[in-house]
């Protein structure tokens, strides 16, 4: 049975967009986005048809110290959770990590197919203009796959399968006040096998939510 599901487990579901840059928010800050891409290759439909494929995401931010916020999002199947670490400023560029862990599961009536994603991304964040900022991005993406059957019919099983993923991306966005209007492009490859390349590219809109930079704190109470 293990064997039947080797090939279920070498696909998957992900969201592989650089959706933020290098800059966490100020503490206390929110920030919702949503996000809508073409994705190549990281999941099952896709990579059976070799066809990119709509990918719909929401998400929310929150600041939590002068170089520290973090995030999560949902997408179709999905969800992914970071933590965004501001450590270092070289000449004109921000410098960032931003850990992730994500989770992704397609059950069906008889058979289960999911992964478990690791991110581990190195961000740089510049200024192209008063509101305008590039931003470049390197990362690996650690995923174990895991699928399952239970049905009497033909029995039980399980088996995963480790991968190792390793590329880049870049992004523009532009800022006005509290919205942000960003598009990007990101490529994958297996590090692990042989296969097509991964990738994705899209647009998102952000909305800041709080008192922004320049604005007068609200009078307290009394």
């Amino acid at each position: 049975m293990v064997t039947l599901l080797l090939p279920a487990i070498l696909a998957g579901c992900s969201t592989l967009g650089t959706l933020s840059g290098a800059r966490p928010l100020d503490p206390g800050q929110h920030a919702l986005q949503a996000a809508i891409s073409l994705q190549h290759a990281s999941e099952p439909l896709s990579l059976a048809t070799d066809l990119p494929l709509p990918q719909l995401e929401v998400g929310y931010r929150h600041g939590l110290a002068p170089d520290l916020d973090w995030g999560a999002r949902v997408y179709l199947f999905g969800t992914v959770a970071d933590l965004r670490y501001r450590f270092a400023r070289v000449g004109r560029f921000d410098l960032a990590t931003q850990p992730s862990l994500g989770l992704c599961v397609l059950p069906t009536p008889a058979l289960g197919l999911g992964n478990l994603d690791l991110g581990l991304p190195l961000v740089a964040e510049t200024d192209l203009g008063p509101k305008t900022s590039l931003v470049l991005a390197v990362r690996t993406l650690a995923r174990e796959h895991f699928a399952w059957v239970d049905d009497p019919s033909t029995g039980t099983g399980a088996a995963g399968r480790f991968e190792l993923m390793a590329g880049g991306g870049i992004r523009v966005s532009r800022r006005f006040r509290r919205l942000t209007l960003g598009g990007y492009g990101d490529v994958l490859v297996n590090t692990s096998r042989l296969g097509p390349l991964w990738w994705a590219g899209g647009v998102d809109l952000g909305l800041r939510l709080g008192r922004l930079d320049g604005e007068p704190e609200e009078p307290g109470p009394g």
